[in-house]
């Protein structure tokens, strides 16, 4: 059990340290060396433990994606209740994103890569959404000629590009989009655009 438990927190010390390599040079540049290093460990556990570079990268998106579970967690728990449930499905991903900057990375290094090791991963990421929405309409709430497949699609690329394009707009624009202030005042009008949208 002991040995068991000391395998799990080396794993885990590796995912970190990839993770933190990844997101930041994408599966090309990164090095197991370098990985191996800030873990701590030599390079020959990470090749038992994950086979390859390109084993231990998927099992750092696999972990990533995971961390999706809490939001889908949460989302399930709801019913339909009109504006204030629109809110919450895009204040809880845009909360997600935001305490997620690899997330983010990792995904727009996989967007260059043609999603090449994103796409065998399983994740649920529209289902909760999809079926409050459904609801919605079903229930007389929502307009009923909405889509709500392409409505969803569409919450999660603004929430998005809000991070993904931080550092670009803000120095296009003049405005420094990071600060909290500026996310939320980005979150707010993604909602108030759909809420415009969805019962209109």
């Amino acid at each position: 059990m002991e040995q068991k438990k000391k395998t799990e927190i080396t794993k885990n010390k590796i995912l970190e340290a990839a993770e933190a390599e990844f997101s930041a040079l994408g599966l090309a540049a990164a090095r197991v060396d370098s990985i191996a290093k800030s873990a701590g460990v030599n390079k020959q556990m990470i090749y038992a433990h994950f086979e390859s570079k390109e084993g231990l990268y998927t099992a750092v998106l696999s972990r990533v994606y995971g961390r999706l579970s809490v939001y889908q967690e949460t989302i399930a728990a709801y019913t339909f209740q009109g504006a204030e449930t629109v809110r919450r499905i895009i204040s809880d991903y845009f909360d997600f994103l935001m305490e997620n900057p690899s997330f983010v990375r990792l995904m727009l290094w996989e967007n260059l890569n043609d999603a090449r090791y994103a796409a065998g991963i399983d994740t649920e990421l529209f289902v909760g959404a999809e079926r409050l929405l459904r609801e919605g309409v079903e229930r007389g709430m929502l307009r009923p000629t909405l889509d709500v497949e392409q409505t969803v699609i569409s919450m999660n690329m603004f929430c998005f590009s809000a991070f993904s394009n931080l550092h670009t707009l803000s120095k296009i624009s003049g405005i420094d989009l990071k600060t909290p202030d500026a996310l939320r005042v980005r979150r707010e009008h993604i909602t108030e655009l759909f809420l415009k949208y969805v019962f209109e």
